[in-house]
């Protein structure tokens, strides 16, 4: 698995299309859909948080997917929502363990990947 995060806009998608070769109908943003690309990891996080769920729950629904997209929520100001800085951290815990277990991390910055893990030189 490829984890690829960044900040909103980033491109994220767009490369992982090209790095993968797949298109937009082998993408999900739904745990219950196969698709080789799942996105929006964050906010499947805010969902199982909202249903009273550990997040760290989804980590083997996600291992098997080829690609795992998430925003980082993690920089920028910090909430005065309890609510919001829980969802943070969460995301930012799992985001740890998706990443540890990753063939490949990539963090998209203006369109440019940059590996954090294994990948291309």
């Amino acid at each position: 698995m490829i984890f690829v995060t960044g900040g909103a806009a980033q491109g994220k998608l767009a490369w992982a299309l090209q790095h993968s070769g797949y298109g937009l109908s082998q993408v999900t943003d739904r745990l219950e859909e196969e698709a080789p690309i799942f996105q929006n990891l964050e906010e499947i996080v805010r969902e199982a948080l909202d249903r009273g769920e550990d997040p760290m729950e989804l980590l083997p629904r996600l291992a098997d997917r080829e690609y795992v997209l998430c925003r980082e929520v993690g920089c920028g100001l910090v909430s005065m929502d309890p609510g919001d800085r829980a969802w943070r951290e969460a995301v930012g815990r799992l985001s740890c363990r998706l990443a540890q277990e990753a063939q490949g991390v990539v963090r998209l910055w203006c369109g440019l990947p940059v590996w954090l893990k294994g990948g291309e030189s």
